[in-house]
C-alpha cells in the first residue's frame, strides 16, 4: 500500500490546497451494492456493499459539497457475472443513493453534488488466484468508462472516466494502479473538482 499522500485522493487534495478538507472512505474488496460472499473477510459481508453503507459514510463527514465515488472494481469478480452496463448501473445506484443522503441530526444540510469515477480498467494478473477471480474482467473493465458515461448522462450525474489518462492498472497485481497512476489520477480528479 502507499502512504496516503501517494494515493490519488492524497495527491487530489495536495492539488486542490488549502481551501478544499478531504475525507477519504476507501475500503479493500468494497463492491457498489454486492454483499461480500468471499470467506476470507472474518467481518460481516455487507460493511463491503457500497450502497449500505454509503448513508452512514456520508452522515459522518457531514456537510459534504462533493461526492467522488469510484467503485466497480470488485464487481468484476467471475462469480457476480456482470456486464460493464451492470456494474455502471450499479455505480449509478450507489450514486442516486447519495444524492437522497440531505439531512443531518437536529440540523439540515444538502445531499452532496456527486461524481461517479470510471476505475481504470485492471490488466493481465500474474497471480494465479486473482487470474481466475477475475476472469474475463479485463475486457468488462476495458468497457466501463464508455458504459459508465452513457449511465451518467441519462441520470445527470457527473462522469469521469480514470483509464482516460492512466490506461490499465500497472501495479503489480493487475488489479491496482502504480504510484505514477496515482498521482496522474490525483491531480486529473483535482481539475474535475475544481470544474464542478
Amino acid at each position: 500500500r502507499y502512504a496516503d499522500d501517494e494515493r490519488w485522493a492524497g495527491v487530489m487534495a495536495a492539488d486542490l490546497g488549502n481551501g478544499y478538507t478531504v475525507a477519504v472512505d476507501g475500503l479493500t474488496v468494497r463492491a457498489t451494492n454486492l454483499d461480500d460472499s468471499m470467506d476470507w473477510n472474518a467481518i460481516k459481508s455487507d460493511m463491503f456493499n457500497g450502497a449500505k453503507t454509503l448513508p452512514a459514510a456520508i452522515a459522518r463527514e457531514m456537510p459534504v459539497d462533493l461526492l467522488i465515488i469510484m467503485l466497480g472494481t470488485n464487481d468484476l469478480n467471475a462469480e457476480t457475472d456482470r456486464s460493464a452496463e451492470d456494474i455502471a448501473a450499479a455505480i449509478i445506484e450507489v450514486a442516486q443513493a447519495a444524492q437522497g443522503c440531505a439531512g443531518g441530526v437536529a440540523y439540515h444540510y444538502d445531499a452532496p453534488k456527486v461524481l461517479v469515477v470510471s476505475p481504470p480498467p485492471v490488466n493481465d494478473m500474474p497471480h494465479p488466484n486473482f487470474a481466475a477471480m477475475f476472469e474475463g474482467g479485463k475486457a468488462k473493465s476495458e468497457a466501463l468508462g464508455a458504459a459508465l458515461k452513457t449511465a451518467a448522462d441519462k441520470a445527470g450525474i457527473a462522469s469521469f472516466d480514470a483509464g482516460a489518462v492512466v490506461g490499465n492498472a500497472l501495479g503489480t497485481d493487475g488489479l491496482h494502479i502504480s504510484k505514477q497512476q496515482h498521482a496522474q489520477l490525483g491531480k486529473a480528479i483535482a481539475a474535475i473538482v475544481r470544474a464542478l
